[in-house]
């Protein structure tokens, strides 16, 4: 496994995606998605940036492990990452409440 398929992987378990799930959301096939994060094959750079869009990533965080990766709270205040931990932490308990692993 390359350090894109490593990173690859890492982001979909964040997600809590299967690699068929997340193949079926990214618009690819499993097999691809699979190739990608093994390492057997390398995404081109249009590729890159449709897989950083989906995992809400920055391209050169994927294709060289640069900068921080979490690219949609890269400008947020310290007020509005407690506001949104506390409304994660809110989903969780509610789909624990209810059952739900995956909403």
């Amino acid at each position: 496994m390359n350090d894109i398929g490593k990173r690859l992987v890492h982001l979909r378990k964040l997600e809590n995606l299967g690699q068929k799930e997340a193949a079926k959301l990214i618009g690819i096939s499993s097999v691809n998605l699979s190739r990608y994060e093994k390492g057997n094959r390398t995404p081109n750079p249009d590729m890159i940036k449709k897989l950083a869009k989906f995992y809400c990533v920055k391209p050169s965080y994927l294709a060289f492990g640069e900068e921080e990766h979490l690219n949609f709270l890269s400008d947020i205040t310290k007020e509005e990452a407690k506001m949104l931990k506390d409304y994660l932490i809110r989903i969780r308990e509610e789909r624990q409440k209810h059952g739900e692993e995956n909403l």
